[in-house]
C-alpha cells in the first residue's frame, strides 16, 4: 500500500490534554509524526499535527484520539507550510 501525509489540528481539553496522547499513539500505530505547529496551556492544547503512514493505520490513529476526547479537523496545507 502507498504511504500517505495527512496533516490535522487536533485540539486537547480537560482531561485529554494532561496525557501524554501524542507519545502514546506513536507507540500504537506505525506511523510517523511531526508536529508543525502547537498552542498549550495547562487547560487547552491546539496542536497542528503531521502524520505519515498507511492510509488505514492513520484512519485508526485518528479514530483513537477521537476516542480519547480529542476532537481532530484537517488543516489546510499552507496554513502550517508558512
Amino acid at each position: 500500500m502507498a504511504q500517505e501525509i495527512r496533516r490535522l489540528w487536533l485540539t486537547f481539553d480537560g482531561e485529554s490534554s494532561r496525557k501524554p496522547l501524542i507519545y502514546e499513539m506513536s507507540q500504537n500505530f506505525k506511523v510517523v509524526f511531526n508536529i508543525r505547529n502547537a498552542s498549550v496551556t495547562a487547560s487547552i492544547g491546539i496542536i497542528a499535527l503531521e502524520l505519515e503512514g498507511e492510509r488505514e493505520e492513520i484512519k485508526k490513529a485518528v479514530a483513537w484520539f477521537e476516542a480519547n476526547g480529542v476532537q481532530v479537523e484537517p488543516v489546510e496545507i499552507n496554513t502550517i507550510e508558512g
